[in-house]
């Protein structure tokens, strides 16, 4: 009988085990997701070192100086000289050339520009000039003034008290 008594209570104490399933067991923590903006820092990079264009010389040259330029060309450079003949339409096609290459690196000037100021730190947008700044100074020493606690002066006379409180 009394193993009876152990059975049913192993039985009933399983089943109360059973039944509760994982109850007794901590839940899990509550996840919250929170979604933080981080700047990035990214680092600008140091410009190209500038362009250093040596001097060329341009001479223009017609037949009625042709035989003029010779010879001050042969004084300046000696004898052996060399022609590079462009005409009038190539030279300015060439004028032009140069002009959209200037466009061009202008446009990629902006680009970077704007790409810089992209990933520059953000700074604050309000700026207070020194004028705006002292009169605010003022502004709040003038309210401080009003309302901070006025020093009484005090007579030097001993106050005779007979303990009581009033």
């Amino acid at each position: 009988m009394e193993h009876k008594k152990y059975l049913i209570l192993w039985s009933l104490s399983l089943l109360f085990l059973l039944s509760s399933g994982c109850s007794l067991v901590p839940r899990e923590k509550e996840v919250i997701v929170q979604t933080v903006e981080v700047e990035k820092q990214i680092p600008l990079q140091l410009q190209p070192k500038p362009l250093q264009f040596n001097d060329a010389y341009w001479h223009v040259v017609t037949e009625a100086n042709f035989d003029e330029f010779i010879e001050k060309f042969k004084k300046e450079n000696g004898n052996a000289w060399v022609f590079y003949a462009l005409s009038v339409r190539s030279y300015e096609s060439m004028a032009l050339n140069l002009a959209e290459l200037k466009r061009y690196i202008e446009q990629q000037k902006q680009i970077i520009v704007y790409y810089e100021e992209a990933v520059k730190p953000k700074q604050p947008s309000v700026k207070i000039d020194e004028k705006t700044q002292k009169e605010k100074s003022k502004f709040l020493q003038k309210i401080y003034n009003k309302i901070k606690p006025k020093k009484e002066v005090k007579e030097e006379t001993e106050e005779v008290t007979d303990g009581t409180v009033q």
